[in-house]
């Protein structure tokens, strides 16, 4: 029996949970989803003092518009989103991510276990990048 290769990549999500291998990758909160793109650790690209995941926000947006899986209507920064790499000079994980996410203790603490980061070794933190437009709209009100 021949298996869909959407079926391979859950399993093999799956596995990964199962073995704790720390992943990176980037991310979205649709409403009640997470949406994650992710890359184990050991697979990750390097790029200066990190290990990254190879694939952008804008590039997997386009992805799921085309399987359906998120509306052609939203662009891919309308959307609160982030991302988690590895720096290794400090040996941590750095978890950069919209406020609107951040402010969620338990949302974020969700991420992490899927992307099996521990919250010993990841800082986490937000970043001018991720801005959803109800932050950015926040932020140009107070200046």
């Amino acid at each position: 029996m021949k298996t869909s290769k959407k079926a391979q990549a859950h399993r093999e999500r799956k596995l990964r949970r199962v073995a704790e291998t720390p992943e990176v990758g980037i991310f979205w909160v649709l409403g009640k989803r997470i949406l994650l793109d992710t890359t184990p650790i050991t697979e990750a690209e390097s790029w200066a003092d990190f290990r990254t995941h190879p694939r952008n926000h804008i590039t997997m947006w386009g992805l799921y518009q085309g399987a359906g899986a998120v509306s052609e209507d939203l662009e891919y920064d309308d959307v609160p989103r982030g991302r988690a790499g590895y720096n290794t000079k400090t040996a941590e994980y750095l978890l950069l991510a919209d406020r609107c996410i951040l402010k969620k203790k338990s949302l974020v603490s969700k991420i992490m276990r899927k992307m099996n980061l521990s919250h010993k070794t990841t800082k986490i933190s937000s970043d001018e990048h991720y801005r959803c437009p109800k932050c950015l709209e926040r932020d140009t009100a107070r200046n």
